[in-house]
């Protein structure tokens, strides 16, 4: 019989607050369509309630059969028909890889400028991810319990560090620009909720635990946020309205004793981060594709899946026009929304009926 359960709640949780570490550490005030950054406070306060509604119809599904995930629920409840739900969220999961992959370019090429190509750099982080993802869930989440509490202690000894330049000269008024801050980071914050729609493909890998998983990944990401905006703001002040990677400028003018260029830190944190987070989107993407194009193709599909990331991830920081698109926070919003919530709702309506059809 095939094993189903092969992670812990603690395993899934590491899995699910790193990929939100990682998507953190790509924050950038212009994408947000934002001015100031404290305001984003109360986003990502309003982002937390508002992340509640969207994990509640994945739950629900999850709690109906713990023993399948959505890609089985889409089949099971709307036969043929669920083949169109699959292919958005194989759509979806490829997406962020993408989004992810190319904005780690963009900070590569134009902050960090290392001797290494940066072709060279995205096709061992893709291809490393990808033999991860074909290794399971269990490699996955074993290198990630490591690479978490490495980038824990980064985070920890980068906050005691920023913490001394704190100028409370720099705390303006909540919302003194007016709510556009405000509720453009709702909106940015809401959209790169990337777990959700993980979490309806991977809950039903873990052991128990899944709503304590859902709800402290959900509480943990953004109470980090708000503390790490609080501390950065307050360090740096106007000075991060210039910036491109806000929480990259508080790392890199962070020092302390023979410790300098501590950016060296954050680039450690961004690649090993980044390497389990596109690890556990393409699992999650070839679980997809495996359902709509069976297992005989597998190894064709995770050739040409590297293929397309690593062209796309290439081309996008090149191509402004093409690349907008790609980073609208709106977009992004809509197919987060979509496959987090609008689709989830729909199979959890249709299995109301069909059980109220049985019943009559």
């Amino acid at each position: 019989m095939e094993r189903k359960n092969i992670v812990t709640a603690p395993q899934l949780f590491s899995l699910f607050f790193l990929c939100n570490i990682i998507i953190g550490i790509t924050y950038n005030l212009p994408m947000a369509k934002s001015i100031g950054i404290l305001d984003h406070i109360l986003s990502a306060i309003a982002a937390l309630f508002i992340n509640i509604l969207l994990i509640f119809p994945i739950y629900k599904i999850y709690k109906i059969n713990p023993n399948i995930n959505i890609v089985d629920n889409c089949i099971k409840n709307f036969k043929k028909i669920g083949i169109i739900f699959l292919i958005i969220y194989g759509v979806y999961y490829i997406f962020v890889c993408c989004y992810m992959l190319s904005l780690f370019n963009i900070f590569v090429r134009d902050i960090v400028d290392p001797d290494i190509s940066l072709f060279m750099l995205t096709f061992c982080v893709i291809l490393g991810s990808s033999y991860a993802a074909c290794k399971g869930i269990e490699g996955i989440a074993r290198a990630c319990s490591i690479i978490l509490f490495i980038i824990c202690l980064a985070i920890v000894f980068i906050i005691f560090t920023i913490i001394p330049q704190i100028d409370f000269m720099n705390y303006t008024p909540l919302l003194f620009n007016g709510p556009n801050d405000f509720i453009n980071g709702i909106f940015y914050l809401t959209s790169l909720s990337f777990y959700i729609p993980l979490a309806a493909t991977l809950l039903p890998v873990v052991k128990s635990g899944a709503k304590k998983v859902l709800i402290a990944t959900n509480t943990v990401t953004y109470i980090l946020f708000a503390i790490v905006i609080i501390i950065i703001a307050g360090a740096l002040g106007d000075y991060l309205k210039t910036q491109t990677f806000q929480i990259y400028e508080a790392t890199s003018t962070a020092e302390i004793g023979v410790f300098k260029r501590l950016d060296a830190i954050y680039l450690g944190i961004f690649t090993s981060g980044l390497f389990i987070t596109v690890s556990l989107f393409l699992f999650a993407f070839f679980l997809v594709i495996k359902k709509i194009l069976g297992v005989k193709r597998n190894k064709l599909i995770i050739f040409f899946a590297d293929i397309f990331l690593l062209v796309i991830s290439l081309i996008l920081p090149e191509f402004e026009e093409i690349s907008c698109f790609f980073y609208d926070t709106k977009f992004i919003f809509v197919f987060t929304f979509l496959t987090s919530f609008v689709i989830p709702t729909t199979i959890l309506l249709k299995y109301k009926l069909n059980l109220k059809w049985r019943n009559d």
